[in-house]
């Protein structure tokens, strides 16, 4: 059974304490405004969608984490150079300033997976060049 407190926690973990009147009255459609005019069902309701929400919110910066370090991983694979998880984290925060993997804000992650996409198609592309050249150098001679 939900109560007003747990539903004031997970209004205050999505920073949506301030539009709680707005959310309420959605929720009910328009019907009631206040915490304290919900009944035992809609308050049961309207916090288990919140919880569904910010799991879902989760789930999708965890993936975010994931894709980017598989893209740090993927450059140092075409370098040739054998790196950790911890060396990958390592990178992640010293190209977003954050002490902390996992406080690196979802945009960043995203700005930082298509880095290191561009630098795997740039490694790509010089491989291929350098290849070029060695095989006309060896044509020549």
């Amino acid at each position: 059974m939900a109560t007003i407190k747990k539903l004031m926690t997970l209004l205050s973990k999505e920073g949506l304490v301030e539009e709680r009147a707005g959310i309420i009255a959605q929720f009910t459609n328009g019907r009631k405004s206040s915490a304290r005019d919900l009944n035992a069902i809609e308050l049961d309701s309207l916090c288990t969608f919140l919880q569904n929400e910010q799991q879902k919110h989760q789930n999708d910066v965890d993936k975010k984490r994931k894709r980017l370090i598989a893209s740090i991983f993927g450059t140092f694979k075409l370098a040739n150079k054998q790196v950790s998880i911890d060396y990958v984290k390592g990178i992640a925060c010293r190209a977003s300033k954050e002490k902390n993997f996992n406080n690196i804000p979802p945009a960043r992650l995203d700005s930082l997976y298509n880095a290191f996409l561009n630098a795997q198609k740039d490694l790509t592309f010089a491989k291929r060049l350098v290849d070029g050249f060695i095989n006309e150098q060896i044509s020549y001679n």
